[in-house]
């Protein structure tokens, strides 16, 4: 009887705090547009042989590197 009161009581506990299913970060719900399972990144090396990702079109300026954090020149040589 008290392994099923304790049961209780934490199913009671988890559904009230918060725990469902699915993931969250910070408290916002993710959604399948919030997922990168198709998303497609365009991989290119350096002449220093340092790696860096571009997703979508690649232009002469301003492509923003998903491995760098911040946006990147390219030039085509």
């Amino acid at each position: 009887m008290k392994t099923l009161v304790r049961v209780i009581t934490i199913l009671l506990l988890t559904s009230f705090l918060g725990c469902g299913q699915g993931w969250s970060v910070g408290g916002v719900v993710l959604t399948p547009q919030d997922t990168v399972q198709n998303t497609v990144f365009i991989e290119i090396m350096d002449a220093d042989s340092n790696m860096h990702y571009y997703h979508g079109k690649i232009y002469t300026r301003s492509n923003w590197c998903w491995l760098h954090h911040q946006f990147e020149d390219l030039a085509h040589e």
